[in-house]
This record gives C-alpha cells, sequence and structure tokens, in this order.
C-alpha cells in the first residue's frame, strides 16, 4: 500500500466528514478474484509499475472477449463494504490508456449498485465511485457488500459499452470505504437449546434437521458445490448445525428427494451473536429436481434478520405460499436445501415441513385439552392426568411473551393483551416432561 493513498484518504476524511473511511482491501492477501466474459486475465500480482504498491490486481482485456468483460473480487468476511450512510468507494486505478471503468457491488439481500468514473491514462490515480447513480441498470447501494467487480470496457457517456473494445493492462489497488464485518470468527455458541418443536403427527413432517423428528437420509450437509462450513455442536444437551457463511450452504439428499406436495409450512429455528444486524439475511431455498435432472424449479424466501434478535433464538414458522416460485411451484422431488446469508456464524436447528392440519399430535391432545381455540381473551388449558406446574407462549419469532408458574390440572391464560396469529405454548408437568401445542389468538 503506498504512502500516497494513505495522504488521499485523510484528505477525504477531511473534505468529505467520512472518518469511518478505511482500505478494505488492499490485495496483499490474495483474495478471491475470478475474470469473466472472455477477459484475457485476472490476477493479483507484484506490482510491476515501479510505484511500491506491492500486491495490486491486474486486468488484461481481450478485444476478442465480449464488451462487457470484467471480474470479480470477492472480500473477506472481516473486511466488508458498508455503503449506507456513506454511499462512496475510492480505489487506486493505473492505466496508460485513457478508460472509463465501471465498478459494482453485489452482496446477498442487498441491491446491486454500479458507477463509472473516467480515468485519464496518466499513470495512478484514484478514483471516487459513488453508488447512487444507477449505472447499467442498477439502484443505490444500501446495505453490506461482499463482491466488487470491475468493468475495464464501459463507455465514458456510462450508457453502454466501448466498441472496439479497449486494448490495455490496467491495475486496481486499495479498496477504500467503510469497512465493517460479517460477524464471523466468534466462539460465543447460544447457551439454550432452540425452542421445543410442536407434537406433530408422523405422517404430518418431514424433517431435514432436529431432534425431536425423525429427519430424512441427507448426502451431505456442505455440499461440494457451496462455499461455507457446517459443524455439528451440541447447545444444552441438543444437537445443533454451527454454519460459518460464505455466501450460502448447500445440503444435498438427491439420492433420497422427497415429495413436499402435502406440505404447507415451512419452519426453521436459527441464532446469531452478530451486532450489526441491518441489512443481515438468512433466506432458505428449497430446490426441486423433477425426473432427477437437476434443479427444474426452486421456492426461495427473502429472510431479513429481524433487529434486536441478536443473542436470541429466530423462529421462522411461515406458509410454503410465502416463498417465491422460480419457474414453478412443483415441490414433488425435493433434492436440495441451501441457505444464503451475509452473517458470518448462525447456529440452526430444528428444518422441517410439516402440514399445518395436524398441528399436535394424538399425544399431547390426549394430555391436554385447549379451549377456546382459537381465543379471543382466554386460553384454558387442561391436563388429564398430570399436574402442569409451568406454561410458556412462545410467538412464530421464537420469543417468549407469557410465563406462568402454576401447580394445578386446569389452568386459564389471559390473551386479550396478545395480537392475533398463532403461538405455541410449551407445557412442563409434574414429572419434569414438557410438550408442545399449538394456540391460535383471534
Amino acid at each position: 500500500m503506498r504512502q500516497i493513498t494513505f495522504l488521499i484518504t485523510m484528505l477525504m476524511i477531511a473534505l468529505n466528514g467520512y472518518s469511518q473511511q478505511e482500505v478494505v482491501q488492499d490485495f496483499e492477501s490474495s483474495p478471491s478474484v475470478t475474470g469473466f466474459e472472455g477477459l484475457a486475465s485476472a490476477l493479483v500480482i507484484d506490482d510491476p509499475t515501479g510505484a511500491g504498491n506491492g500486491k495490486v490486481f491486474e486486468l488484461v482485456t481481450a478485444t476478442g472477449g465480449n464488451p462487457w468483460q470484467g471480474a470479480e473480487v470477492i472480500l473477506d468476511d472481516q473486511s466488508l463494504l458498508e455503503l449506507t450512510s456513506d454511499k462512496t468507494m475510492s480505489v487506486d486505478v493505473y492505466s496508460t490508456v485513457a478508460f472509463s471503468p465501471m465498478a459494482k457491488v453485489e452482496g446477498t439481500g442487498v441491491p446491486a449498485a454500479a458507477n463509472t468514473q473516467d480515468h485519464t491514462g496518466s499513470g495512478w490515480e484514484t478514483l471516487t465511485f459513488t453508488f447512487t447513480t444507477g449505472s447499467d441498470g442498477t439502484t443505490t447501494a444500501n446495505g453490506v457488500y461482499n463482491k466488487v467487480v470491475f468493468f475495464p470496457n464501459r463507455n465514458a457517456a456510462d450508457d453502454g459499452w466501448r466498441n472496439p473494445i479497449i486494448d490495455a493492462t490496467v491495475h486496481f489497488d486499495n479498496i477504500t470505504g467503510v469497512k465493517t464485518s460479517a460477524g464471523g470468527g466468534n466462539d460465543n455458541p447460544p447457551s439454550n437449546a432452540a425452542p421445543t418443536p410442536p407434537n406433530l403427527a408422523d405422517g404430518a413432517v418431514i424433517s431435514l434437521y432436529s431432534n425431536a423428528f425423525n429427519n430424512i437420509s441427507v448426502d451431505a450437509w456442505s455440499a461440494t458445490w457451496d462455499d461455507s462450513d457446517v459443524e455439528d455442536v451440541v447447545v444444552a444437551g441438543d444437537d445443533v448445525k454451527k454454519i460459518t457463511f460464505t455466501n450460502f450452504i448447500g445440503v444435498d439428499f438427491a439420492t433420497n428427494p422427497f415429495d413436499a406436495s402435502e406440505m404447507t409450512h415451512f419452519h426453521m429455528d436459527y441464532w446469531t451473536d452478530e451486532t450489526d444486524l441491518t441489512g443481515k439475511v438468512l433466506n432458505p431455498k428449497w430446490s426441486n429436481h423433477q425426473g432427477g435432472n437437476g434443479e427444474t424449479n426452486a421456492l426461495e424466501l427473502t429472510n431479513p434478520v429481524p433487529a434486536g434478535s441478536t443473542g436470541q433464538w429466530v423462529s421462522v414458522d411461515v406458509p410454503l405460499t410465502d416463498f417465491t416460485e422460480v419457474n414453478g411451484g412443483d415441490k414433488s422431488a425435493f433434492a436440495q436445501f441451501l441457505i444464503t446469508s451475509n452473517i458470518g456464524i448462525v447456529y440452526v436447528d430444528n428444518i422441517y415441513l410439516y402440514n399445518e392440519t395436524f398441528s399436535n399430535d394424538t399425544f399431547a391432545q390426549d394430555q391436554y385439552k385447549t379451549y377456546p381455540n382459537p381465543a379471543t381473551d382466554v386460553w384454558n388449558i387442561r391436563s388429564s392426568n398430570v399436574g402442569i406446574s409451568t406454561v410458556e407462549i412462545f410467538n412464530t419469532l421464537g420469543r417468549s411473551v407469557k410465563r406462568l408458574e402454576v401447580d394445578g390440572s386446569n389452568i386459564s391464560i389471559k390473551v386479550s393483551d396478545l395480537s392475533t396469529g398463532i403461538y405455541f405454548a410449551r407445557i412442563s408437568d409434574s414429572n419434569g416432561q414438557t410438550n408442545t401445542v399449538k394456540l391460535i389468538k383471534k
């Protein structure tokens, strides 16, 4: 990294007030880079310009490639680019040919944004990209980004691609902006187990992962084609999956696909100690492989992580109709499950599909009678054969909204202060056993 970059960055801070800007990527760590669309070369190399920059990112164009050729840089989880209040990024760019590079930022669950700037061809210049212009049909940046893409062949008017294609070797260094992290690298697991799932009849649930049900056979919890890692851990006596995300995790069970046509709802519990949840997502996807021919269609859910949920189990419990259908809604051959996230480390549990028609199994129905259900003012819970010691009510986000310490077989719970919706009552009896029943507030 050159001294000139530091001085320029300090000058920008003084002029613009962006005191939080710093170098996000200086290429000394040799990050993951990939060229595309016919670019001749994309490499991290020693600075060949004589400026003493250390490592730089070199792009060599190809006149026979596509005009939109370019290369991408994947940022490290601990050095990401945040474009929320400050939507600028500066980059040192070297060229002996005048050109107009376009920079584009991409991430998970955030809008892609691009901007084009002019380089005079005079050697090293510091270009500042402002991601509010909507170059190349994008929109305004807002969130945390883990990918920066450079396109060397944009035309100066920023309304298309240069023709003929520029014939040049250019270099990029010192991507500078507001730096943040994905919260990865922590070793602070949850201290409490995920919420206990409700009792479901065997035919009413298909479980990918839960101690409460019989799980399907899985070929790989971290498929060869994903870029993240999965580890089996135990939390408060409960088996949990710890996922360290780069971009997405892929669970492969293609040798044992299942028909989910009768399932109506999806459930997943997750936990993270990430403190900055702005723009963070945990997006599940079911990949359907009709006839064993690879993905024929899919169901995807955009799932923003709620603010204030740091250090808490969050339950996603939604109808499958909330998922977006990709190339159709067929559910006859689910073969893969994916989670995409821009959080570093997440703990997940209780991933299953179910049919809400059979929300409580026969055992729970026989042991506990709940009435009225749905209710407007009061839920009554009656035990058929044991005393009730504790009742705790959870909403569908897995958060406790009421807790009662009781001693008896008939109790009443005031619910007029609760919002309309679905709740789960975790009932503990005098024998130390726990069961969960579903309740509905009108």
